[in-house]
């Protein structure tokens, strides 16, 4: 509620409208049928399962690239890969109408966090999978794949959010 107080007060609006509008809010939260809450969690933990799955499947799905590239062309894969996948991320997460402050925080902070603990384990074992020694350091890699796949989510927070 503080975000919304405080974007009223930077939109001009009186207080006595804003704290109308605050108790329309807080009340019409209060009245919600259970069933709708307990939807908007699924939701919200559907998402992040989702989120998950798709890190790890793209981490198994990037054993051949980084078996066979080097150098720049491997960290420019990464790099489309992360960040195509963050873009979807941040949409998805854009559509939930009922996040707060908390539950970005949240996100932004664990869904980079698995996608480097996935390219790890991945990285780490492919030579378990494979037999072939992974010429790549899975920290690094999983590091800039994390990176690229959280600056769509980043953006869209710090430059764009207030513009819709």
């Amino acid at each position: 509620m503080k975000d919304i107080k405080n974007y009223l007060v930077e939109k001009g609006w009186k207080k006595s409208d804003i704290n109308k509008t605050i108790k329309i809010i807080e009340k019409a939260k209060k009245n919600k049928h259970p069933q709708i809450k307990s939807l908007d969690k699924l939701v919200y933990w559907f998402s992040l399962l989702i989120t998950i799955i798709g890190n790890l499947v793209i981490s198994i799905s990037l054993i051949p690239v980084l078996l066979i590239l080097k150098g720049p062309q491997l960290y420019l894969v990464i790099i489309i890969l992360g960040f195509a996948f963050g873009l979807l991320f941040e949409l998805l997460l854009r559509g939930i109408e009922n996040l707060e402050t908390k539950h970005h925080l949240f996100l932004g902070i664990i869904i980079p966090i698995i996608a480097v603990t996935n390219f790890i384990i991945i990285s780490k074992n492919i030579k378990t999978f494979i037999g072939l020694e992974n010429p790549q350091d899975p920290i690094i890699v999983g590091s800039v794949y994390a990176i690229a796949f959280i600056i769509p989510y980043i953006s869209y927070q710090i430059f764009l959010k207030e513009k819709y």
